[in-house]
């Protein structure tokens, strides 16, 4: 294969790259090492070895020491994508507008696609978050915090739209924590997942958005207002 001398790794690395999209390398597939691949691809060890480390900082690579270079999978590269987005203050506003437009989707289709008019675990959800309200149990109010919109993204049964949700709602896990020990917060936020809930169960996709949406602009105003951002 012919490079021009100019990002010769950078073109070594979208190389590799089109042969992961086109699937010539699958997810989990070890591929081959940085001598293979040079005189595969006639250019240096050099060259694949800094290829190799480009495709893992962006995630689709990932090395196992002492065992060999690995294609990565959907997960592992949506996580080194969280892992290298940094929420600052002054992005909280973008963050959450792209979190209404995703999770208005989300409780829409939750109610469209769920097989069941059982929802008992979202209220198990809610009942264990008020006790915790109650009880002040700031750690666990996080955690249900985080569950409870993960659940409903699971009931949407839409793969791509579960990967981005679990590590978009993960870039504010610290900011969450803190949130929650906001006086008020963790009972203001327990009553606005109740009238979620509500509508899901009702299955009024109109007001289970409308819910979300003030919800989300709640505990937006809560973060800037406070300024626990990162």
């Amino acid at each position: 294969m012919q490079f021009n001398r100019k990002g010769v790794s950078e073109q070594v690395a979208d190389s590799i790259k089109k042969k992961i999209h086109d699937g010539v390398f699958t997810a989990g597939q070890r591929i081959p090492g940085e001598r293979d691949m040079a005189i595969e691809l006639s250019v240096s060890r050099n060259t694949v070895r800094e290829a190799y480390k480009i495709l893992e900082a962006y995630g689709y690579l990932t090395a196992k020491h002492g065992t060999g270079v690995f294609v990565a999978s959907p997960e592992q590269q949506m996580q080194k994508m969280a892992e290298a987005f940094f929420v600052s203050t002054d992005q909280i506003k973008d963050f959450f507008a792209v979190r209404k437009i995703l999770e208005e989707s989300t409780v829409k289709w939750a109610i469209e696609n769920s097989d069941t008019d059982d929802f008992s675990e979202l209220e198990e959800i809610v009942k264990e978050a008020k006790e915790a309200a109650k009880n002040n149990n700031h750690d666990r109010l996080s955690d249900l915090d985080h569950k409870f919109h993960l659940t409903i993204t699971n009931y949407s049964k839409n793969m791509v739209l579960i990967r981005i949700m679990y590590y978009l709602i993960d870039l504010l896990s610290e900011s969450r924590t803190k949130s929650v020990q906001i006086p008020g917060r963790s009972i203001q936020s327990v009553k606005e997942h109740n009238k979620i809930l509500e509508a899901i169960k009702k299955k009024d996709v109109i007001q289970a958005q409308r819910y979300m949406r003030e919800h989300l602009e709640s505990v937006e105003r809560s973060i800037t207002n406070n300024n626990i951002a990162k």
